[in-house]
Parts: C-alpha cells; structure tokens; sequence
C-alpha cells in the first residue's frame, strides 16, 4: 500500500483563469491519465503534493490519490514550477493497475568511498543516477542502494552488476556504465634555478625552488538531468 494520499477535486473549467483561481485558493490544477479511460481534470494541494518529493523518487512512488471518497493507485508523471518562485504550477497523473506491470526509473543511491578514491587519491565518476525497470507498481523498488567501498581506479559499476529485486526486470543495457574511479592525471613543471657555487663549500650547489605541482584535472561526475514537462493547462 502507499504511504502517500494526495487529496484532488474534480474541476470542470480549463484555462488560465481557472488556473489562478485555484492558485488562489492554495490548490493548482492537474491531469490524471489512465489506459482506455478519459483524462481527468483535477486540482491537488502543491503542499501534498511535495509529500511525494520527500521520498528521493518522485516519479516511481506510488501515490494514493483519493478523488470522490475513493482512492486510485497513480504515479506522477510530470509537473510544471514557476520558473522563478520555488512553487508547483500544474501536474500530471498516471492512474495504474496493480496487475498490469509498469516501466518506471529508480534512483540509485551510492554508500561508502571507494578504496581507489581514499587511499590511491582517484576520482569518483557518478554517471547514471537512475536505472530503468519493469514490474508490477506494488513492487517498484524506492531505490538501488550500491556499495562502491571496493572500487580500485579502473573500477567500475555497470548496470548489470546492480542485483535487482524479485519480480524486477531490468530494461537498461547491463553494460550500462553506472559509476566509475579513475585516476588524477597531473603535470609536473620543474622550475630550477642556476646553480650559485658557494665559496666556503666549493663542492655543495644552491638548489632554486622546489618543483611546483601542477593543477589536476577534475572530472564532474554527469548528472541524468531529468525533464520537467510544461503541460497546457
């Protein structure tokens, strides 16, 4: 069952001042789709809806939204924020049936510092942060935890080597590369002085400054950026 109810009214008006007059109300209007049915026209509460956002995986949790006096099993989709203020505009619901399974993208959660990275001073690659599966909505995982305690430089994680879970069906390439640790490439540029010879000791030479350690090259780890769809109201 779902930890998440998300209260919506039925709204039969469309536009933008329907649209603000729901805004005023502290309510935004959405969408709820769902196969062989007609889409309809809701408004939510954005406060219940950022319920959803707490989980870490907005987009695979299941979320009862409760329309009527009856609750249907929905997941969001996509939702629409102002550009400038930090508030929800508009959402869309995907309505699903417990035994018709779904393809959603799971987070996937990386623990501990790899043994590359603390004790050879490598660099930790994060480059895919979600996996994409099949299965039925009561058994989309909230997400993919991996130990990276043993990765060496040149140690990798690829999709494949992450375990999923009974009834989960892993629809990314296994050799997805998920994670990585490479090393730190530095240049050395020497700069030494000319040799003064001292008179006192004829055979010893006055060394210049000690070389200087170039800047190493930081790799940023690619982040799957994730598409917020602006929905016409």
């Amino acid at each position: 069952m779902s930890d998440i109810v998300v209260s919506a009214e039925a709204r039969d008006q469309r536009g933008k001042n329907e649209a603000r007059r729901l805004r005023a109300r502290g309510r935004i209007p959405a969408i709820v789709y769902a196969p062989q049915k007609e889409n309809l026209a809701v408004s939510v509460s954005p406060r219940e809806l950022a319920a959803v956002f707490k989980t870490g995986a907005a987009e695979s949790t299941l979320v009862d939204l409760e329309l009527d006096g009856k609750k249907r099993k929905v997941i969001l989709k996509a939702y629409q924020v102002h550009p400038v203020r930090a508030e929800f505009l508009h959402a869309d619901f995907y309505e699903v049936a417990l035994d018709k399974p779904l393809t959603v993208k799971v987070h996937i959660e990386l623990h501990g510092v790899p043994v590359g990275v603390k004790t050879f001073g490598g660099l930790l690659e994060f480059i895919t942060r979600e996996l994409t599966v099949s299965c039925l909505p009561l058994d989309i995982p909230k997400k993919f935890e991996v130990d990276i305690t043993p990765l060496e430089i040149g140690g990798t994680v690829r999709a494949g080597s992450i375990p999923m879970p009974p009834n989960v069906k892993l629809m990314t390439d296994d050799d997805h590369l998920v994670a990585q640790v490479v090393a730190k490439h530095a240049e050395e540029v020497v700069e030494a002085a000319p040799e003064v010879a001292v008179a006192a000791e004829p055979e010893v030479a006055k060394r210049g400054k000690a070389p200087a350690e170039g800047d190493a090259a930081k790799a940023a780890p690619a982040v799957a950026g994730k598409d917020v769809k602006k929905d016409k109201k």
